[in-house]
């Protein structure tokens, strides 16, 4: 998996768990601190406004659901 910033320096990722990690760091810990921005099967786009982040999460189909569903099941997107 691949995370691209608004730096345009990618971040590779040798499973999604480490992905996972630093994305939870991106928000400083903080529930319900990313929107969800969309997903098709390429891409999962983010944006986190405590670290001003957009954040472009790359890999395949399968990482990329795993990814949103444990974001979601984490309570890490907000809902309004």
């Amino acid at each position: 998996m691949t995370i691209i910033t608004d730096t345009y320096i990618p971040y590779e990722f040798t499973n999604k768990y480490d992905c996972l990690k630093h994305i939870e760091s991106r928000c400083h810990g903080l529930k319900k601190s990313l929107r969800f921005i969309e997903m098709d099967n390429e891409h999962l786009d983010l944006r986190c406004p405590l670290s001003g982040d957009y954040i472009t999460v790359t890999g395949e189909t399968n990482e990329l659901n795993w990814l949103h569903a444990e974001l979601t099941k984490r309570n890490w997107y907000r809902t309004n």
